[in-house]
């Protein structure tokens, strides 16, 4: 949810502040169910080697290993909704040049950042994190955002993008096109294993050469009192497939049977994770994943966020031919920009919004 220009501290000021007490409007019950991967091999987040991995079978990849890896991809996403990627052959200089621009972004004084804010409703620019309890109090979040469209870059609001950054527009064009790649191989592999008609099938259900990459760079401040905050509250991404480039500070949680799971992140590692719009186009098959944001007292985190979403227009709907008598459309059909407006205007709910989508359709059956 954008905080527009509302007469708010950003939490980074706050941060820097000193302050010892997080003021009340940041306060919210925390649930603290958590399980610790390492208690239970079973709660292990998935870790996938794309090492020997290629789009298409080839003399220098057997078709058994190819096989062996999608596999491991499907199951992934149909069990967990949410795996790790190792070897995903972006290249680490690339990696640190992404993550460089984003700390740039930060580092700038606070009147340079706020000529980039971002307006109600609209949360392309720079903003801070916002929530709502269950009661319908707005209370906030304990973290900062960089938000706009990296891929087509004809589409990203350049009254948002930093030019004062000198790497910050080129890493960012070279980090879309590779991530574009490894998007498209995830969507082939899933594509297969739905068993639709063509391997490029759920490519273009959400959009084709027109699909847009979102980029999200979050910036979690030191609190001095992080078991009263969240940095980011549960939900499931909106879009259909998220690309995380973590900065290896833990803090990232998923809900998996009901426990939240702390993720250890593999160095190196990209983490991906299905998000609502796949869980329709699948009918269920794949569930987009609830997850959230923790905060340190002593440390501040970033993450590197990269959204896979339709066009604003793109209708989407359970495939057909994972319809029949037998398994009817579980979901109401919607227009990415309609799903978009609920989720920014609602505020992050869980796993609500695809929730809501499954039961109107119920509804209307």
């Amino acid at each position: 949810m954008a905080m527009g220009n509302w007469a708010i501290t950003r939490v980074q000021t706050l941060a820097e502040s000193g302050i010892q007490t997080v003021p009340s409007e940041y306060v919210r019950q925390v649930e603290k169910a958590l399980v610790q991967e390492a208690d239970d091999p079973r709660l292990l987040v998935p870790v996938i080697d794309l090492q020997r991995f290629s789009l298409l079978p080839s003399d220098h990849l057997r078709k058994d290993q190819y096989d062996t890896i999608s596999t491991q991809i499907s199951s992934a996403a149909e069990n967990w909704g949410f795996f790790q990627i190792m070897n995903h052959g972006i290249p680490d200089s690339l990696i640190a040049r992404v993550q460089a621009a984003g700390k740039a972004f930060f580092q700038l004084p606070i009147e340079e950042k706020e000529a980039y804010a971002n307006e109600a409703q609209n949360p392309v620019g720079y903003g801070s994190k916002i929530g709502y309890s269950l009661d319908g109090e707005v209370k906030l979040e304990w973290g900062d955002y960089y938000y706009n469209i990296m891929w087509p870059p004809a589409r990203r609001d350049m009254s948002k993008w930093p030019k004062q950054l000198s790497d910050f527009t080129e890493a960012m064009d070279e980090y879309s096109k590779e991530l574009s790649k490894l998007f498209e191989c995830l969507m082939e592999v899933l594509s297969r294993d739905l068993g639709l008609e063509s391997e490029n099938s759920l490519n273009e259900s959400v959009g084709g050469e027109g699909k847009e990459l979102r980029i999200r760079i979050n910036y979690y401040p030191p609190c001095p009192q992080p078991d009263l905050v969240v940095g980011v509250a549960a939900h499931s991404d909106p879009g259909a497939i998220t690309i995380l480039l973590p900065d290896q500070i833990p803090g990232l949680q998923i809900r998996k049977d009901g426990a939240w799971i702390d993720v250890q992140f593999v160095p190196g590692a990209l983490v991906v994770n299905i998000g609502d719009q796949f869980e329709i186009l699948s009918n269920g098959k794949y569930s987009s994943i609830e997850h959230r944001s923790v905060v340190h007292k002593d440390l501040s985190r970033m993450s590197w966020a990269v959204f896979c979403a339709p066009p604003l227009d793109m209708v989407i709907s359970p495939r057909r031919e994972l319809i029949d008598d037998h398994h009817p459309p579980l979901y109401q059909q919607a227009s990415f920009g309609e799903y978009l407006t609920k989720f920014f205007k609602k505020g992050l709910d869980g796993k609500g919004h695809v929730h809501e989508a499954k039961q109107q359709n119920q509804s209307l059956a």
